[in-house]
């Protein structure tokens, strides 16, 4: 009894190894090794212990020998594997130039995920993912190496890494401010002054782009000439030529004050005291309508004075001729652009009475008041002088021209 016990205890324990290092038993409790082996279907049942099978339908019966096993013990005499066999549990010889997978001794190479260096590896993690440390035929991760190693790097182009391209040697992505010109880069001088020549967004500073550098006054990045930053980037004002919506009446830029639009930039009026030349005769700045300057801007003419053409110097004499204009300045003083003639006392006619040497047809029929002919009156030939003032063919009395200051 007690070596029946002791026997039982042993078979138990070596039965309890074999299970757990997936070995089988021989007949007489040994273990064996086994290897896996593709299953076949049968028609009939199977024996484990690899006997024949009879099979009996009807009144008829066969026997046939097994067409596979489902495990193929791989032992020696000593009922372990041989040292390198495949698929064999690692045990205590080992694999030999196999690796020992998983408990189990497989064939070298990549992704087994057994670290081979003696076969090249750098690494070797069992997957396929590309974006770990260990990549494609077992090499390690690296920059360049054309896989985005996530988180360590932004980007991988392989060969296509450049400093100049969007991803740089580093594996970083092109940024404005690396100090790298990129794609759609125009500039990058690594810095962030937005005032210089190179603004922070990498395009040279220009007119136009909303940052204030160089000799930019302004810039609104709009082109509206009519705010108050102009399209060339210079502060509106007047006298820019260009019309300051709501701040200006009106810019000719030309800084005179004659014209339409004065210098401040505002209209010409009348009454502003400034005289616009070929719209206005005058401009007093006030609003006296009986001064020289009515409120309409017109000029009052004034009567200075009357001549009478006889009353001139005797033409023996040889005196200048005069214009009606210039015998009004000889006179009552001034010069001859200071009057208007008329042959009326009660307006102005701009017309004027003459004589001629040997000719008497301006002494009745007045002709223009700037009108003469020579500069000497006793030239010698009738018509070859007329003179508004001197005395010859017009009757006292009969030829007045009057002087009016307009």
């Amino acid at each position: 009894m007690v070596d029946a016990a002791v026997r039982g205890s042993l078979l138990l324990g070596v039965l309890l190894f074999a299970c757990a290092r997936g070995e089988e038993l021989t007949g007489d409790g040994r273990p064996i090794t086994t290897t896996p082996l593709p299953m076949t279907d049968s028609t009939a049942g199977s024996s484990e212990s690899g006997e024949s099978t009879t099979t009996t339908t009807g009144a008829e019966s066969s026997t046939t020998e097994p067409e596979s096993t489902t495990a193929t013990p791989m032992t020696e005499p000593g009922g372990t594997c041989p040292e390198g066999t495949p698929y064999c549990p690692c045990g205590l010889l080992g694999c030999g130039e196999l690796s020992c997978v998983d408990g189990v001794c497989q064939p070298t190479g990549c992704g087994n995920g057994v670290h081979e260096p003696d076969a090249g590896e750098q690494c070797d993690d069992g997957d396929d993912d590309l974006s770990d440390e260990c990549v494609l035929d077992c090499m390690s991760a690296k920059c360049g190496d054309g896989y985005v190693h996530v988180g360590v790097e932004l980007c991988d182009a392989g060969a296509g890494n450049s400093d100049t391209g969007s991803c740089k040697l580093n594996c970083a992505p092109q940024a404005c401010g690396d100090g790298l010109i990129g794609p759609g880069e125009n500039c990058d001088d690594g810095n962030d002054i937005n005032n210089d020549e190179c603004t922070n967004k990498c395009a040279p500073s220009g007119c136009g782009d909303m940052i204030v550098g160089g000799t930019e006054e302004c810039d609104d990045g709009n082109i509206d000439d009519t705010d108050g930053c102009l399209n060339t980037c210079l502060l509106a004002e007047c006298g820019d030529g260009v019309i300051w919506a709501n701040m200006e009446a009106c810019d000719d830029g030309n800084g005179s004050d004659n014209d339409a639009c004065k210098v401040d930039c505002t209209p010409a009026v009348c009454g502003d005291g400034i005289v616009r030349f070929g719209v206005e005769a005058c401009d007093d700045g006030n609003v006296v309508e009986t001064d020289e300057c009515d409120n309409s801007c017109e000029l009052v003419s004034t009567l200075v004075g009357e001549f009478d053409v006889h009353a001139g110097p005797a033409w023996a004499d040889d005196p200048k001729t005069y214009s009606c204009k210039e015998a009004c300045a000889q006179i009552f003083g001034g010069v001859a652009t200071d009057y208007a003639c008329s042959t009326s006392a009660t307006e102005i006619t701009g017309t004027a009475f003459l004589s001629g040497w040997g000719d008497a047809k301006f002494c009745d029929a007045a002709t223009d008041d700037d009108f003469k002919t020579n500069t000497q009156y006793d030239c010698g030939g009738p018509g070859c002088s007329f003179s508004a003032y001197v005395e010859d063919h017009c009757s006292g009395g009969t030829s007045v021209n009057y002087c009016w200051k307009p």
